[in-house]
């Protein structure tokens, strides 16, 4: 019995209509269903989100760069309010909140690497800690803003660096007309410049942690400069735990004399935070005062000057993170401390090979650590250089960590041990160790073979030729037409004289009886009998003799006192004797 559908209700859509079915289908639970399918139906198509698929319109495009720029902006400054609060407070001055936003201006412009002029005198000396903070918090906000906008290299990437870098430059503009009347920046444009750097920096590496870099990158670094960049961040994390490690030691060694530089800087415990905190933002210059004491360049504070080679003695001072330099005297083992870059160097190298595959050439094991090398030495003559600067032009001025002697003493510390190790075998190779013939030169070889073949007689060479299957040079082309023999060059590289003959095959010019005789027969040696049955019918049309009918007189299973060895040699050796042709 077939059944209908049942009919939908009069004056009701279809989807609004009751169920006629069976009672137990009309329960509570299938209510609730109804009612949710009904609620479904009611909505609108949900608007198609723009996060991550760049297909958003060009408000929105600007509503993300500008909540990523200010972003960054506003939480690095609101970050340094506080910390200078808590400076301001240990330094026994009342704390306000116009005092405190006050203070974290020039702090802000510290935090970019603008130095600042109190009163006049230059303060350069800026702590690093801030700057890794703000570059950490760019990084950050512009990976956000780059995966909201699609993660695009090319379509994303640059608008999200251009905004950070101009906003990191227009704010320090303005920061610097903020400052107070005893503060000052030293350059206006260096400070707009440097901000827009280190702002466009910290964004690079943000939207390459988040797009990954670009095929064309990708492609170019599929060979040994891909090697060069593995080698280079062993070598970099090698030198940075050398720093880390140097430094330790030298904290633990001077320990008394940081804790009564402490206590007579900050008599009370409240001081004692402040100057914890300042010394802590100070904790990466000390890193690199301690690599390039490490690496020999040594560290320099007005007229005084410490290194692992030498010191030169004078005031430093009091704060904890300088009193660890040493400027008294230097232990003698000190010296060894250049051995830790050699370390480093040696690990980028093996880094380097192991990034290379095994076939790879010679010059592209030289090449990978020496890039490395020169990459891992820039990188630590940067910091060197942004580190130090001048302290207020007072006696512990200027601060210098010498980044040019850094970068010097980081390419050779760094640079022959990568290089040794990443190419030492293969480079072995091609190094003369001399007293054999096989380590001697290209010309030395030749001139030695040359000197064997003129020491050897003609007798020597025919046999020498003869037992090697090849073919001998014909006898009469040695001599002149007056019978001299001062062309004769018996060289056993020179070239066999073969023409091919009517039958396609190569006739081969001897050195016996038969190898130079004319057609007609008038050229034949007394020595041998005119009986000769070898000799019969075995030249071709032009009278020489085919190789491949060469007759068996030295495969013979004879006395080797029977074969005419001695006649062939006697025959070139003689000058021959014409005048029977007359």
């Amino acid at each position: 019995m077939s059944t209908t559908p049942p009919r939908p209700a009069r004056g009701r859509p279809a989807s609004r209509a009751r169920s006629t079915g069976p009672a137990p289908e009309r329960s509570r639970g299938g209510r609730a269903t109804a009612v949710a399918d009904r609620e479904r139906g009611r909505r609108r198509p949900a608007r198609t989100p723009t996060r991550g698929t760049g297909t958003g319109t060009g408000l929105d495009r600007l509503r993300i760069l500008l909540v990523a720029t200010m972003g960054a902006v506003l939480a690095g400054y609101t970050m340094l309010v506080p910390v200078a609060a808590l400076l301001t407070g240990t330094g026994g001055v009342a704390v306000t909140a116009d005092g405190a936003l006050a203070t974290a201006v020039p702090l802000w412009l510290a935090a970019h690497l603008i130095p600042v002029a109190v009163d006049g005198r230059p303060f350069g000396v800026l702590p690093l800690l801030p700057t890794l903070v703000v570059v950490a918090l760019v990084a950050f906000c512009s990976r956000w803003a780059v995966l909201r906008l699609g993660g695009r290299v090319r379509h994303d990437a640059g608008a999200v660096v251009a905004s950070q870098a101009g906003a990191a430059a227009a704010l320090a503009v303005l920061a610097g007309a903020l400052l107070p009347r005893d503060m000052a920046v030293t350059a206006p444009w260096a400070s707009m410049i440097g901000a827009g750097l280190v702002a466009g920096a910290a964004a690079g590496i943000g939207v390459v942690h988040a797009c990954g870099a670009p095929a064309a990158w990708k492609r170019v670094l599929a060979g040994w400069p891909g090697a060069a960049l593995a080698g280079a961040r062993v070598a970099a994390a090698a030198l940075l735990l050398v720093a880390a490690l140097v430094l330790t030691v030298a904290l633990v060694a001077s320990a008394s004399d940081v804790a009564d530089t402490a206590e007579r800087i900050a008599p009370g415990a409240w001081a004692g935070v402040g100057v914890l905190v300042l010394s802590i933002g100070y904790l990466p210059n000390a890193l690199v005062g301690a690599l390039s004491w490490a690496l020999g360049a040594g560290v320099s504070v007005g007229i005084a000057r410490s290194g692992p080679f030498g010191v030169e003695p004078g005031p430093l001072p009091p704060f904890p993170p300088a009193v660890v330099l040493p400027v008294t005297t230097v232990p003698t083992a000190a010296v060894l401390v250049v051995l830790l870059p050699v370390v480093a160097g040696v690990l980028g190298g093996i880094a380097c090979r192991r990034a290379l595959a095994d076939d790879a050439p010679v010059v592209d094991r030289v090449v990978a650590p020496a890039l490395a090398a020169v990459v891992v030495a820039v990188g630590a003559a940067v910091p060197a250089a942004l580190a130090g600067g001048a302290l207020a032009g007072g006696p512990y001025d200027p601060v210098s960590f010498h980044p040019w002697a850094v970068l010097g003493c980081a390419l050779l510390l760094v640079g022959i041990p990568a290089v040794l190790t990443c190419a030492g075998t293969e480079l072995a190779r091609h190094v003369p160790m001399g007293g054999t013939d096989r380590s001697r030169t290209a010309v030395d070889r030749a001139r030695a073979a040359r000197d064997r073949r003129r020491g050897s007689t003609v007798g020597e060479l025919v046999e020498r030729r003869r037992t090697a299957g090849a073919p001998a040079r014909r006898a009469d082309a040695a001599w002149d037409d007056d019978g001299g023999h001062d062309d004769l060059h018996p060289y056993s590289d020179a070239a066999p004289d073969e023409e091919p003959d009517g039958a396609g095959r190569t006739a081969t010019r001897r050195v016996d009886g038969s190898a130079g005789r004319d057609p007609a027969g008038d050229d034949e040696d007394p020595d041998h009998g005119d009986g000769d049955g070898d000799d019969a019918g075995d030249h071709g049309p032009d009278g020489r003799r085919a190789a491949g009918r060469r007759p068996d007189r030295d495969t013979d299973g004879g006395d080797p006192s029977d074969r005419r060895t001695d006649g062939r040699t006697d025959r070139i050796t003689r000058p021959r004797d014409r005048s029977r042709d007359d």
